[in-house]
């Protein structure tokens, strides 16, 4: 069985005979993942895998990592204490947040692009073009709103920046390892490879893995999402039976 270390000396020497019979002007970028799906099973406790590539003169310039996964409504809300409590004052619930978005970049973002270049780039979670659902909001309080949201998610290690996450070896190969958490949700998660050089994005790749429920748990998942109403009937049942057995049994006994 190949190692990936022999894998990735391969594509780089593919790259570099690609590379010397390409334009001159010419700009390539290749990038992949390790592992082609993520399967989510009763004892999944995350998964680590390997983002590798092969760049145009990487020494020149900087690599960009953005590994988005799928959309999830997710609610915002502002508490205020009256009388001693706690209460929910304001509700925003977003409808394009992602639910994960992971950075990683040769070193902090900020020394590599301007803010106007990460917004024309839509690198970082300012830029993600966030809406609230049904509710309009002044600039100033959606960008405090935003912010809160972020600081949620951090907490989760849903949304993290990896400054200096991309090595680069050679002056062509690249790589990140990339660990999602246990509480990833399923489905597609796309990947955008960045070359920057002064400022300016020199080349992109594209590529994406799936994250999929796998074994009795996507059995459950998908009766709980697709049948639900049948679901929740079932669990009912299920709760006033078992409840029913434990007090046959303590009577018993």
């Amino acid at each position: 069985m190949i190692s990936l270390r022999s894998f990735i000396a391969s594509m780089a020497g593919l790259f570099l005979i690609f590379a010397s019979i390409a334009p001159a002007s010419a700009n390539t970028l290749v990038a992949d993942l390790s592992l082609e799906e993520v399967a989510i099973t009763t004892d999944f406790n995350g998964e680590t895998l390997l983002l590798f590539g092969a760049v145009d003169d990487a020494r020149t310039g900087d690599i960009i990592v953005e590994f988005k996964g799928p959309v999830l409504k997710i609610a915002s809300r502002k508490k205020e204490q009256i009388s001693g409590i706690w209460i929910n004052r304001q509700t925003v619930n977003w409808k394009n947040a992602p639910s994960f978005y992971h950075l990683f970049s040769t070193r902090p973002i900020e020394e590599i692009l301007s803010p106007a270049s990460q917004s024309d780039l839509s690198i970082g979670y300012r830029n993600l073009g966030l809406k609230p659902e049904k509710l309009r909001l002044p600039e100033n309080e959606l960008a405090g709103w935003i912010e809160a949201l972020n600081r949620n998610m951090i907490d989760r290690g849903l949304w993290q920046r990896h400054d200096g996450g991309v090595s680069i070896n050679r002056g062509v190969l690249f790589r990140t390892p990339v660990t999602l958490p246990a509480n990833i949700l399923p489905g597609d998660y796309d990947v955008r490879v960045l070359h920057i050089r002064d400022g300016q994005l020199v080349a992109e790749d594209r590529t994406s893995i799936q994250v999929a429920k796998r074994g009795a748990g996507a059995f459950i998942y998908q009766v709980a999402h697709e049948y639900s109403v049948f679901y929740g009937l079932f669990a009912i049942a299920f709760a006033v039976a078992a409840g029913w057995v434990a007090a046959a049994a303590f009577r018993k006994t």
